[in-house]
């Protein structure tokens, strides 16, 4: 998705945007910088995945991959899994911010082109349709992950916990805990960057508002 410029559409009309190569690095580089996988950027809803506990991984080769380890227990991860399988949810995005850095945040003269150098990863999404075309999702069983993934003692510890935690739960706990999850979930999903796009804008071009 980096160095590909694709159409947005915002309250002033259109216009096109790249983002440069090394725009994630530096997200990426910051240990402390906890990034949420959800569905449809719904921010509100609980995390599929997150980088903290270790179960959203990100890496920009140059492009952005990201890899979740989901639980399968999870409704709302089923729930993904079958939309992913029938080719309704194909496509990733993401929700991010950007520096108010005239060498990160660059606009043509006309405001029809966008370059972004540098952004503030916040969130990724599965969606139905992204910004970009370029970009793709996919979900695989246990069995395709474990025939490929080459795993490290981190990973085969970090396997184990996830395993025992499963183990401990009773089907009462888990079936309270699912519960709450549902209940706590609010399906308005809201796109946090087209909010902080057009909140930038607003800054970034105020002659253009009437």
């Amino acid at each position: 998705m980096v160095d590909t410029p694709y159409e947005v559409r915002d309250m002033w009309g259109t216009f096109t945007e790249t983002i440069r190569a090394g725009a994630f690095n530096k997200t990426l580089k910051d240990s402390k910088a906890d990034v949420a996988l959800f569905v449809n950027h719904d921010t509100r809803a609980l995390p599929l995945a997150t980088r903290l506990d270790g179960s959203l991984v990100l890496a920009a080769n140059p492009h952005l991959e990201v890899r979740a380890s989901m639980n399968p227990a999870r409704p709302s991860v089923q729930e993904v899994r079958h939309a992913v399988a029938d080719g309704q949810a194909r496509q990733m995005s993401i929700g991010f911010g950007v520096p108010k850095d005239a060498q990160k945040d660059v606009w043509n003269a006309d405001y029809t082109e966008r370059t972004i150098h540098e952004v503030k990863l916040n969130e990724t999404s599965i969606v139905w349709r992204g910004a970009s075309p370029t970009t793709s999702g996919a979900m695989r069983s246990l069995d395709e992950f474990l025939a490929e993934w080459s795993w490290d003692d981190a990973d085969i510890e970090r396997a184990l916990a996830f395993m025992g935690n499963l183990r401990g739960e009773s089907p009462a706990e888990r079936e309270a805990i699912e519960a709450a999850a549902k209940a706590a979930i609010e399906y308005e999903a809201r796109d946090r960057a087209d909010r902080e796009r057009l909140e930038m804008k607003s800054a970034m071009r105020p002659a253009l508002i009437a």
